[in-house]
């Protein structure tokens, strides 16, 4: 009979299962700023008053000094009138008992063997527990030990649980912009024997919603550098890991639009003679129509990315009304597709600059000329990246500013914390690009006064 305590949720766990996998169940130590899910609530810096206590928000009881429980009738905090030292040192007894039994529990594992390379069998040391340990010579018994061992199936398990971010990032922006490209050239090249604009709608909807579904919840799935950098300024995303994810999406979207490239070249070459070269191109990257004006186009998708921003960020918020579990990922596609009618047709719908810069790059190795970027006064870069990048900034501040009550975000930090974060950044950048040092004792002075 199988143990009950042996399953997650309604999957069934062998009792080996966690001893022969031991990363299994430990992706996500970390906080995830994914869209499949409400986003994680972090104390930034710009919220403490001092850094060194960063690690707890509240003092944790040492192993066997638990508190006592209160007794029934009387109000946790004050004094029981039944109550005497002699009571509450029981009551102490009975939790530190407790306490120190289920801790001897957990350090009593049984220890698993393995072949080592001197012919022997010896314990290999068990991730089923925070407590690593190592083996006793003579006792079949663990003992804890501080540093946890970086043990690793094979050399390609060691990369992957260090670049595991980025490569789900990548692979998630592949195949949602590889199917929404092949989606828009399927209706390019063969009309409506392969569909209409509505298909090239959907086909870009459905897409991001599998994508998000493909990563969520172990890079967050951004597949837009405008949502890393809003995340990163709004709720606390780490700024390195920002950069490496925006990396992640421009090359994954290179990666969708060779691949995409590969298996269209035939019908774009048998078009070509009949069609000009333009109408394949709009398969493969944005551009106004020739009777938009620049500002028109501008602000088409500068609108489209505010509402996408707020949208996300209003289901990430928990204190809002989020939607049921499971539910993000096709929300944000059927507001991409909606954004798609309402406000792609004049542009292309960009919503996306990774989306028109990786296909754009690999249009021009394929032959598409110098045009690719030059077109429409440089399209490729105010409309496709400042419009859209600015569009999310914009969306994320206005949720923040008329309905987001969450300390994380600097629009509701409180007048010294702000001033106090803006001196620190400025001292860390002086300190790390050598300018300006001989202001530093002023800023440390500065700081000093708003942390009283």
């Amino acid at each position: 009979m199988e143990n009950p305590s042996r399953r997650q949720g309604n999957v069934y766990i062998h009792p080996d299962y966690q001893q022969l996998n031991p990363r299994y169940g430990q992706h996500n130590s970390h906080p995830v700023w994914g869209l499949a899910k409400p986003l994680p609530r972090v104390v930034r810096p710009g919220m403490r008053r001092d850094e060194s206590k960063n690690q707890s928000a509240c003092e944790v009881n040492p192993p066997g000094g638990s508190e006592p429980a209160p007794e029934l009738g009387s109000t946790p905090g004050l004094a029981s009138k039944q109550s005497s030292s002699a009571g509450l040192h029981s009551s102490q007894q009975v939790y530190q008992d407790y306490a120190a039994a289920a801790q001897e529990g957990t350090r009593r594992q049984r220890a698993v063997y393995a072949p080592q390379s001197d012919g022997l069998l010896r314990p290999i040391e068990s991730e089923l527990s925070c407590n690593w340990s190592t083996h006793k010579a003579g006792v079949n018994e663990v003992e804890p030990s501080n540093t946890p061992p970086e043990e690793f199936l094979n050399t390609w398990v060691k990369y992957r649980h260090y670049l595991k971010e980025p490569l789900a990032e990548w692979l998630a922006t592949s195949v949602a912009i590889f199917i929404g490209l092949t989606g828009t050239l399927a209706v390019s090249t063969a009309g409506i024997d392969a569909g209409s604009r509505i298909s090239e709608n959907w086909a870009w909807g459905l897409g991001f919603m599998i994508g998000i579904y493909l990563a969520g919840g172990i890079s967050g799935a951004h597949l837009n550098p405008g949502i890393s950098i809003a995340l990163c300024i709004f709720r606390g995303f780490p700024g390195p890991r920002c950069c490496l994810y925006i990396l992640a999406q421009t090359l994954g979207a290179i990666t969708a639009a060779g691949l995409a490239y590969i298996l269209y070249r035939d019908a774009i070459i048998s078009l070509a003679p009949n069609v000009s070269p333009g109408t394949t191109g709009l398969g493969f990257y944005t551009e106004p129509l020739a009777y938009i004006s620049s500002a028109t186009a501008f602000f088409t998708e500068f609108i489209a990315d505010a509402i996408l921003l707020c949208v996300i960020f209003a289901m990430g918020d928990d204190s809002n009304a989020p939607p049921g579990a499971g539910m993000h990922s096709f929300v944000i596609g059927l507001v991409i597709y909606a954004l798609c009618i309402c406000l792609g047709y004049s542009t292309g719908g960009c919503l996306n600059p990774v989306r028109d810069f990786g296909p754009r790059l690999v249009a021009l190795m394929a032959g598409y000329g110098k045009t690719t970027f030059t077109a429409f006064h440089g399209w490729w870069f105010w409309g496709c990246w400042v419009a859209t990048i600015s569009g999310c900034l914009t969306g994320a501040l206005l949720y923040d500013v008329f309905i987001f009550i969450g300390g994380e975000s600097p629009i509701n930090y409180p007048r010294r914390r702000r001033r106090r974060a803006k001196l620190k950044k400025e001292r860390k950048w002086r300190r790390r690009l050598g300018i300006g040092k001989e202001k530093l004792p002023s800023l440390e002075e500065g700081i000093k006064n708003l942390e009283k």
